[in-house]
């Protein structure tokens, strides 16, 4: 049996607080702070699309839904990240700060903590240890639980006199870094006022009045004041780390939980193997950040956490250079809200959801179709995976009517490599294809060749009274999935297939209800309302 986490209480790490003297260093360690809370999206969604969906070898039908739990559960623990990663950028709004949505490429050699250790790698236990150490509570010693993690380098010295630049400062937890952002914020004001520190305009705060997230997420705070501003860091906190004492409901109370599990299935049945056999840091080329850093090298082991391995098959290699383009026009439309100029309501929620809506139909399958495909003859009966590589992902000009025109421009060329690679990948690359087209349309001139005026992005469904007799799979459920829904799905499950549907009828729920899913288009009120009514059901045959 495992041994209980200690309490929280006698400080593990190191035991002094950040330096924070005025406005220039604050945005410093916000800028850290969002390049960790986007590298910790990147490495747990890299992780959740290695996760095997169907029986096979290493996976049993019986420990299939165990499985899908934690698929969901890490997916959850991500998109979670990703509303953190906005929560920061409101924070450097409401400063009069710019966005920050680059990082350094992975796998990272954290300069701050050394237990903090970024790379992307395939399910496995040695992983689950790693997302430990990155959200464990601060003054937690984990080390009889998650063992020791070797340190890549020391940390760097603690400052001895006044920051008149900015510079790296080291924090042994997460929410050290925070709480030292949240002691210098409360400074400034002091120092100030708070009229003069929040200086940002509000209109450039995310929101859920622009960004629509499923349910059970914590809410996109926006940031106008010292109030508002505590919120969001204390909310960033404790969904990661757990309210002190309280951490068995956050992140790493989440990540615990699936490494037992894990434990406790591996000893049941050693060749429990959950994973596709993915390798780390894959990459079609090392990025220049990473040139000396690590090395490129042939197979290795999973766990290697400085191995970068070079895709060498052709298709893959394309699949994967046009997964980090749609990844940078992601990064780009969350620039362009932050950066808007005189865009109107409508029109930056579209850009909100938008986004969102890459991430779910664009990024995720993608994401999962690269775990499935070979890296190369250097690594026989290895996959690849995707390396989120960041090249030129910048803001374009702020000139709303060419801004706009670059980003659709760049969403129907991307549509159009998905079509070219068809041939050569799987299906789930046409709807893909047809997911970016539907988001280039309302980005174009009217007049623009090739847009699609039909093509939009879907409005959120409105839930109708329930009612009627039960609806069954065979007559009522399984005609609502077309040929191209169920293609568009099969990276993660079978829609035609009722035990296969029930198994994911939350998630399901939750997309057509908010109009994500299908692909080609948001289903009616009253198609909602009947999945719905089958789901309560209890989902019969």
């Amino acid at each position: 049996m495992e041994p209980t986490p200690p309490e929280l209480g006698a400080a593990t790490g190191s035991p002094h607080g950040l330096i924070v003297e005025g406005r220039e260093q604050l945005l410093y360690l916000l800028g850290e702070a969002a390049e960790v809370e986007h590298a910790a999206c990147c490495i747990y969604l890299y992780a959740a699309f290695t996760l095997r969906a169907e029986p096979g070898d290493g996976l049993t039908a019986a420990q299939v839904p165990a499985v899908a739990g934690w698929k969901r559960g890490i997916n959850q623990i991500a998109l979670q990240e990703m509303i953190h990663l906005a929560m920061v950028n409101n924070l450097l709004a409401a400063l009069g700060g710019a966005p920050r949505l680059g990082r350094h490429n992975l796998p990272q050699r954290s300069p701050y903590a050394p237990e903090i250790r970024l790379t992307l790698a395939p399910f496995s236990e040695q992983t689950l240890r790693r997302f430990l150490y990155i959200e464990r509570p601060e003054g937690m010693d984990i080390s009889s639980i998650a063992g020791e993690l070797d340190h890549d380098r020391p940390a760097p010295p603690v400052p001895t006199g006044p920051l008149v630049l900015p510079a790296p400062q080291a924090f042994s937890s997460i929410g050290q870094l925070y709480r030292g952002i949240e002691l210098g914020l409360r400074g400034l004001v002091d120092r100030y006022g708070e009229e003069r520190v929040f200086v940002g305009s509000p209109n450039a705060q995310a929101s859920t009045r622009y960004f629509h997230v499923p349910e059970r997420m914590p809410e996109l705070i926006p940031v106008t004041g010292l109030a508002s501003a505590v919120q969001a860091i204390q909310t960033i906190v404790e969904e990661g780390e757990g309210a002190r004492g309280n951490w068995q409901g956050a992140h790493f109370g989440r990540f615990l939980e699936i490494l037992e599990a894990y434990r406790a299935m591996k000893a049941a049945d050693p060749s429990f193997s959950p994973a596709r056999p993915s390798v780390t840091n894959p990459y079609v080329r090392v990025p220049r950040d990473l040139l000396g850093l690590a090395t490129a090298s042939g197979p290795a082991a999973p766990d290697d956490p400085r191995g970068i391995h070079l895709i060498q098959d052709p298709t893959t290699a394309a699949v994967s250079d046009l997964f980090n383009a749609c990844y940078a026009a992601m990064l780009q439309l969350l620039y362009r809200f932050f950066q808007h100029t005189e865009e109107t309501d409508e029109e930056l929620e579209m850009l909100g959801q938008t986004s969102v809506l890459m991430m779910l139909q664009v990024i995720r399958p993608l994401g999962e179709l690269l775990t499935r495909l070979p890296v190369g003859p250097r690594a026989p009966g290895w996959t690849a995976g995707p390396s989120f590589m960041l090249t030129s992902a910048t803001p374009v000009t702020p000139h709303k009517p060419a801004a706009w025109s670059i980003l659709g421009e760049r969403l129907l060329e991307l549509a159009e490599v998905c079509g070219g690679l068809t041939a050569g990948a799987p299906e789930v690359l046409a709807g893909v294809g047809e997911r970016l087209a539907a988001f280039a349309a309302p980005l174009l001139p009217p007049d623009a060749a090739g847009r699609r005026p039909e093509a939009d992005v879907p409005a959120l469904a409105v839930d109708p009274p329930s009612g009627g007799p039960a609806p069954s799979f065979a007559g009522d459920i399984r005609p609502l999935f077309t040929e191209r829904d169920r293609a568009a799905m099969l990276w993660s499950f079978d829609l035609w297939e009722v035990a296969s549907v029930r198994q994911h009828t939350e998630a399901i729920l939750d997309q057509v209800a908010a109009g994500r899913m299908p692909c080609y288009g948001p289903w009616s009120a009253e198609q909602v309302e009947l999945f719905r009514r089958w789901v309560q059901a209890g989902g019969p045959d």
